[in-house]
């Protein structure tokens, strides 16, 4: 993990890879979705957040949690 508020190395490893993670229920429910989102962009990653799900909930147990690094969005709509 990094020593930054425990954001597991495999999700950076995953953002400089691809651009984006599912970062997973646990770890956005764990630091919430704000200082998840503040974290990364102090880490150099900035961020939006996505969750997909049926359900109208702050964090569905069914949902899929998904990190974007902002500048991929960007070259994404080019």
């Amino acid at each position: 993990m990094s020593n930054q508020n425990k954001i597991p190395e495999w999700i950076i490893q995953c953002l400089d890879q691809y651009g984006n993670c599912a970062c997973g229920r646990a770890i956005t429910k764990k630091l919430g979705k704000d200082k998840l989102l503040e974290t990364l962009d102090q880490m150099g990653y900035p961020c939006n957040l996505e969750i997909l799900s049926d359900k109208n909930e702050a964090y569905p147990t069914d949902g899929t949690y998904i990190v974007t690094l902002k500048n991929r969005e960007i070259l994404e709509d080019d």
